[in-house]
């Protein structure tokens, strides 16, 4: 059994960020020097160091001589003023500005599975799952210079250009706000005359960009000098937003854009007023009504759950007995296959993995994102 408690600090994530830096411009101008704030945010001299406090129980157990053993471990981790980029008005001249963002809590389970089925003299099976589980939670953004509660702040933004990544109070770490579709008070989807679909008028939360569990799955099975083994990847419950399949909306080339061609693009909803009526989309403005529904943020936002064969390889390893009259002690080599398949994905058109950057303040943005690429190998491993 274990139990942990502990406390820490964090600096700025960087130098230079509490005073504006100037520097000059290697090439002048008309002969004369020319220098430029070196800063790409505003400085922030306000800032203060964050504080974690963190708190955790768990236990390693084994059984029948190790043919079974669990590691499960409960955490709670409290963090108090989080320094984080947040985006503001390009008008500024900055990109972003770091702020201390309050209060919240990453709390969850972590466990890890092994099991041996089978173990002969030739032949054995070792198979482990791993899980984990975290819940994220703003509490708290602090109060603006009038004194009032910060409900949100903004970080990355989508390269569409209208959706940000959020931390809002009462809400899960990462949501993704955007347009959805208006409704009136019936719960009808309310359109234009000509069915063009109508958004909010502004931001809304709309789903988590960031997932909440992951788990995996190996084995290793070895007969002899033989062996083989496999490692299953997964994620589930968080989404994404896809530039990707807004622009193949937006330009008619996502398959379901096939519909109404032929103006048989038919629906029911409202008008503005609240009259219920039947819209059909003539051909003339299929273009158009697609690339309204692209502008639907929830209409490109999908669950980004999925299954990977992440990993394959085969092995042999010579006997010793071959080697007893050489230097060499052991050999092996084996045949190694990464990213081998992508098992389930409810994500049209993209890798569920893509991202436009590797920020934690980006999750659940997408912007035509290559696929991982599938990699094969040969290992040749020699001890002397």
């Amino acid at each position: 059994f274990r139990v942990s408690y502990g406390e820490a600090g964090a600096g700025a994530p960087g130098a230079y960020l509490l005073n504006t830096t100037y520097g000059l411009v290697g090439q002048g101008h008309l002969g004369a020097n020319l220098a430029q704030i070196n800063n790409g945010s505003i400085p922030n001299q306000s800032l203060v160091p964050s504080r974690s406090t963190e708190f955790e129980i768990g236990g390693d157990f084994r059984f029948f001589k190790n043919r079974l053993g669990l590691d499960i471990a409960y955490y709670n981790r409290n963090v108090k003023d989080e320094i984080l980029a947040t985006g503001i008005s390009a008008t500024s001249g900055f990109g972003s500005t770091f702020v201390n963002v309050g209060e919240f809590y990453n709390r969850g389970i972590e466990l890890l599975l092994n099991i041996v089925p089978v173990e002969s003299k030739n032949f054995s099976w070792q198979t482990s799952l791993n899980f984990a589980y975290n819940r994220s939670k703003v509490l708290d953004l602090g109060t603006n210079a009038a004194g009032q509660p910060i409900q949100f702040v903004n970080l990355d933004e989508s390269r569409v250009r209208r959706e940000r990544i959020r931390m809002v109070v009462g809400e899960q770490l990462g949501m993704i706000a955007g347009f959805k579709h208006l409704v009136n008070a019936k719960g009808e989807k309310v359109y234009t005359a000509e069915g063009f679909p109508v958004t909010t008028p502004g931001y809304e939360n709309i789903a988590l960009g960031r997932h909440p569990i992951s788990a995996g799955w190996s084995n290793s099975f070895n007969y002899k000098n033989i062996r083989f083994s496999f490692l299953i990847d997964m994620r589930s419950g968080g989404n994404v937003m896809s530039g990707t399949n807004y622009f193949a909306y937006f330009y008619g080339l996502h398959q379901n854009t096939l519909q109404g061609r032929d103006g048989s693009l038919t629906f029911t909803g409202a008008l503005a007023d609240g009259t219920s009526r039947t819209f059909t989309v003539t051909p003339q403005n299929i273009d158009n009504y697609w690339q309204r529904y692209a502008n639907v943020t929830e209409n490109v936002v999908y669950d980004a759950s999925f299954a990977k064969l992440r990993e394959l390889s085969l092995g042999y390893t010579l006997n010793p007995s071959i080697l007893k009259k050489t230097p060499i002690e052991s050999l092996s080599i084996s045949l190694v296959a990464r990213n081998v398949a992508l098992l389930w994905s409810n994500v049209p058109n993209i890798d569920p993995e893509s991202a436009y950057s590797t920020s934690n303040t980006a999750q659940g943005l997408e912007f035509f994102g290559m696929p991982q690429p599938r990699s094969f190998g040969v290992n040749l491993s020699v001890n002397f």
